[in-house]
This record gives structure tokens, C-alpha cells and sequence, in this order.
């Protein structure tokens, strides 16, 4: 416990020191909330809240990407990070103080969202809603989390930034984050429900309003959790493989 103490004091240490970062990492959300969510579905109570449901699941996938898929590819890259898996204790502790670090992330970076659509628009959910939508959040930290590990030690390092970078924004698309959570026809969906983002986006939805998941959805991300952990794994194994072998 200390030593994964240890890490999770560093990781926040590093984030207060270039709070720049957590600010642009929250520029497109609060874009997307201010130029459409506002505007289109101020007025509709039910649209607006599950539409800021979806906005602070785009965060989600932003930090997850930053924190994981871009985090991962610098410490491959610098001297600092490959001694850092030289240290006693395994991958575990740095592991976790990366959930914790992201999951405070995903709690901050959900705030303003929430205080955008509680001025802005008709959105209305109780305390315990909010409080179980930030649960939702955090719980969906462990998927994506998994799979920009993967991508992390996986890829190029100079092409994970790439990757990273277009990554939320297809992931949230094929998942129906930009579309009307009820509608039962469309581009995306025939196969959202097998896509990681709307299991998720419907756990969020069901905490936060009138809405229920689609078993599919929540198998299938079931399914995504355990590879994506499996892919995670193996990809850190080889890179493991290819620093110190």
C-alpha cells in the first residue's frame, strides 16, 4: 500500500504542476456542451440530461487517451520511464495511482459539464443521480483505460499520439455519444451496441435518467473489459520482452 501510495502521490504532484493539461484536455467537451447541447436541447429536460451524460463520457475517453494511450508512449521514450518497471513492486502500483489519477480526472473534468447544463439547460437530476453518473463515469474508466494501455505499449510510440488524438471521437461516434440515446434507427445503430463507448453511455444514462440498457450493450462490454485486458497484458509482456530481455 505504500508504494502504490507513493505513486499515486507523484502522479498527482505531476498533474497540479502543468494544470494546463487538464484544461485543454476538457476543451472539447465543453465545446461540444456549449455549441450544441446548449443551443439544440436547452429546453428539453430529458435530452439535455443524457446528452451531458454523453459529454462527460467524451472526457472519459479524452483523459483515458492522454492518460494512458500518450502517459504510456513518453515513459517508452525517456530514460526516466523504463526506470521506473525496474523498480520493486511490478506494474500494480503504477497501474492503479493511473486509475486513481484518472478517475479524479473524470470527476473533476464531469463538474463543470454538469454546472454548464444546470445554468443552461431544462437538465434536471437528483443528487443521488449525480452522484451515481460520476460512479457510472468511473467504472468506465476501466475499459478504456485498458485500451490505450494496450495501444501504449503496443504501437510506435511517435504514432500513438496519432492514434490517440482521432481515437474519442471515432469511438465516440460508433458508439451513438452524438446521437438521441431513444432513437431506433440511424448510421450507428445497428452495431453501437457491440462497440465498448454505448455500454458504457448506457450505464451513465440509466444513472442519470429515465433509460435502459440494453443487455446486448452490457455484455458486450463485458466481453471488450476482459480482451482489452488481455490485449493490455500482453502487450505490456512484450514490451516488457523487448526493454529488458
Amino acid at each position: 500500500m505504500n508504494t502504490i501510495a507513493a505513486y499515486t502521490k507523484f502522479e498527482i504532484l505531476g498533474a497540479i504542476r502543468i494544470p494546463m493539461v487538464f484544461v485543454a484536455l476538457m476543451f472539447l467537451p465543453t465545446v461540444g456542451m456549449l455549441l450544441f447541447v446548449v443551443p439544440a436541447l436547452g429546453d428539453d429536460p430529458v435530452g439535455a440530461t443524457l446528452s451531458t451524460g454523453s459529454m462527460c463520457l467524451f472526457t472519459v475517453l479524452i483523459i483515458c487517451s492522454a492518460q494512458y494511450g500518450l502517459g504510456i508512449a513518453d515513459a517508452r521514450m525517456k530514460p526516466w520511464g523504463g526506470y521506473v518497471r525496474t523498480l520493486p513492486g511490478g506494474p500494480l502500483p503504477k497501474m492503479v495511482s493511473m486509475i486513481v489519477m484518472s478517475s479524479l480526472f473524470v470527476v473533476a473534468g464531469a463538474l463543470p459539464l454538469i454546472a454548464i447544463a444546470a445554468i443552461g439547460t431544462a437538465a434536471s437530476v437528483s443528487f443521488g443521480g449525480v452522484l451515481l453518473g460520476l460512479g457510472a463515469l468511473v467504472l468506465a474508466v476501466i475499459p478504456f483505460s485498458l485500451m490505450m494501455l494496450a495501444i501504449g505499449y503496443a504501437v510506435n510510440p511517435y504514432l500513438v499520439s496519432v492514434i490517440t488524438s482521432i481515437a474519442p471521437i471515432i469511438l465516440a461516434y460508433l458508439g451513438g455519444l452524438f446521437t438521441d440515446p431513444n432513437s431506433t434507427s440511424g448510421f450507428t445503430t445497428g452495431f453501437a451496441p457491440f462497440i465498448p463507448t454505448r455500454g458504457s453511455a448506457e450505464l451513465v444514462w440509466a444513472a442519470v435518467g429515465d433509460y435502459s440498457p440494453n443487455p446486448l450493450s452490457m455484455v458486450m462490454l463485458g466481453v471488450w473489459t476482459v480482451v482489452l485486458a488481455f490485449l493490455a497484458y500482453q502487450a505490456y509482456r512484450s514490451d516488457e520482452g523487448k526493454r529488458f530481455r
